[in-house]
């Protein structure tokens, strides 16, 4: 039994180590495709690589979105090339709990009816909160408040070499062969618990980056729908800052009757490369990375293609003669 864990991740130095740590227990092997990282990210992972973990890491910078072909590649990187039975998609802020699970991972795995070619796993939203130990490094062991309901999120576990052209949408929520939906198994008592913000300062970090990579796609990206969760809190930031910025509560958020204490069992052990990350000094470089990282891609398409460069140069005469 090969259980392939893959990821796309992009400047998560604070938790990836955590990650890779907890789900080594029953996944065999991790491939993990980087966007273009520029914190310590590559330094843990390419570590956790010579200290014998089993992670294959592809080096694939894009300074634009595209999830739907970079999830169904990894899909198809880890059934064809590593022979994996099962596909986890797992982002690096999301963990499997296990608590729900008497036996482990591979026993619940084989127990899965043959029929289904997915299963689907219920998301459970974490947040920080001012009584989290800011000392604590382990993400997990830190943020323990959740979001009380269920958000009626999954993602999902695909067999693998399955037949038929398979495609794995956005956000890893769904899986299709040729355009139809596979067959899900629902009946787990396994979930996700995730964290998606380990900070105000990561959240507008986030908002800022992940809309500026669709946008930079273009309008067939945009017109998806892709990260239109971002828009909002980033127009609310392009609006008016002082909303955001001169918001206590946003950045020193307080449990209320909607969250519920329910820290998981983290099971990876003690971290070895992992360091205190200061979020706001983190927002700045991250967001200023992206920004020249973009800005080289364009200048770089300036210089090679003269059609585009001639569109731009006229588009700005044409402004200039109004």
């Amino acid at each position: 039994m090969n259980l392939t864990a893959v990821m796309r991740i992009l400047n998560e130095d604070d938790i990836i180590e955590a990650n890779i740590r907890h789900h080594r227990s029953f996944i065999d092997h991790f491939v993990i495709l980087d966007d273009g990282s520029q914190d310590k990210t590559l330094y843990i992972i390419e570590s956790l690589i010579s200290d014998g973990f089993p992670i294959t890491l592809i080096e694939c910078d894009s300074v634009v979105s595209d999830e739907r072909g970079r999830n169904t590649f990894l899909y198809n990187y880890a059934s064809q090339k590593l022979k994996a039975n099962w596909v986890f998609f797992l982002d690096a802020d999301e963990f499997i709990d296990m608590r729900g699970r008497i036996n482990g991972m591979k026993d619940f795995i084989v127990s899965v009816p043959g029929h289904f070619e997915s299963m689907l796993l219920p998301m459970r939203n974490y947040k920080d909160t001012v009584l989290d130990n800011k000392d604590e490094i382990i993400v997990p062991n830190r943020m323990t408040w959740r979001m009380r309901e269920e958000i009626g999120v999954f993602k999902v576990v695909v067999r693998g070499q399955l037949s038929g052209n398979i495609h794995i949408h956005e956000g890893n929520h769904t899986a299709y062969r040729n355009n139809k939906e596979l067959d899900y198994f629902g009946g787990s008592n396994l979930c996700i618990a995730h964290y998606p913000r380990r900070s105000g300062w990561q959240d507008i970090y986030k908002w800022i980056v992940m809309r500026l990579k669709i946008t930079a796609a273009g309008k067939r990206e945009v017109d998806k729908g892709t990260g239109s969760h971002y828009i909002a809190p980033l127009n609310t930031l392009l609006r008016n800052p002082k909303e955001i910025l001169e918001n206590k509560w946003f950045f020193n958020q307080t449990p209320n009757d909607n969250d519920v204490e329910d820290r998981i069992c983290y099971e990876g052990g003690m971290l070895k490369y992992t360091e205190n990350v200061d979020y706001k000094e983190k927002c700045i470089k991250m967001v200023l990375e992206y920004a020249f990282s973009l800005a080289r891609e364009f200048g770089e398409e300036m210089d090679i293609n003269e059609s585009f460069r001639t569109r731009i140069l006229t588009k700005i005469n044409t402004h200039m003669e109004r």
